[in-house]
């Protein structure tokens, strides 16, 4: 497993690119254009590697030897998020900005393969991107303009772990972290469209997430969900 500081490391370079990626074009947004703010909540539709919180190396403890995992695919979640739209042409627009998507209890089972013993866990996922990217329309006029996006994210992850057990004061026998976290780079592409009302904007907007492209750990499956938005634009 990695090492706390390769952890550290890892998320101090990851949240420096994309800060910096954000100031350094929100500075230029008076020479640039406009500024939009985007706010916006939906669905996220994850795959089904979103619910494994452990990589394997988690399983390898003084209790499990072995283990093997038994899960569930994660549940359909949900998002807000809140982004900024610098116009650079009137084509071509750089975003940046913040999301939290929760995805509601999954349960998986590790068992034992020395006793056969079976323990049962439910989880919480939040993923929250900090993410960096363009705008680049295919029809733009005064009413609609629809777009293609794609960009770069720092994302973290945080689970909450739940020991699933009929008696309350049961002590966890598994030496396994309940509230893990993670941090990785990733990046995002998708569609949209923004239908001009003359006080704001209204948004409709597809995005496909890959959360874990850097920073892996060794036997972590690529996790990626599926996120359908509706926002205004002010």
């Amino acid at each position: 497993m990695k090492s706390i500081n390769a952890n550290s490391n890892r998320i101090v370079t990851g949240f420096l690119l994309v800060t910096s990626i954000l100031l350094f074009n929100f500075n230029s947004a008076e020479a640039a254009g406009p500024l939009g703010l985007h706010f916006k909540a939906g669905l996220s539709t994850p795959n089904d590697k979103i619910s494994k919180v452990y990589s394997d190396e988690s399983l390898t403890t003084k209790n499990v030897s072995s283990g093997d995992f038994l899960t569930d695919n994660a549940d359909l979640g949900y998002h807000l998020g809140v982004a900024a739209r610098v116009e650079m042409t009137e084509m071509l627009h750089f975003v940046g900005g913040i999301e939290f998507h929760r995805f509601p209890r999954s349960e998986f089972r590790i068992i034992d393969p020395q006793t056969g013993e079976k323990h049962k866990f439910k989880s919480t996922q939040n993923i929250i991107p900090i993410h960096a990217g363009i705008n680049l329309a295919f029809i733009n006029t005064d009413l609609l303009n629809i777009y293609a996006t794609g960009g770069f994210a720092y994302n973290y992850i945080s689970n909450s772990v739940d020991y699933v057990t009929e008696e309350s004061d049961f002590a966890v026998p598994l030496n396994l972290d309940l509230s893990p976290t993670d941090s990785r780079i990733g990046y995002f592409v998708g569609a949209g469209t923004d239908l001009d009302l003359k006080v704001f904007k209204l948004n409709l907007e597809l995005k496909y997430q890959h959360i874990n492209l850097i920073g892996k750990d060794t036997g972590e499956p690529d996790k990626q969900f599926l996120a359908v938005s509706l926002g205004i634009i002010l």
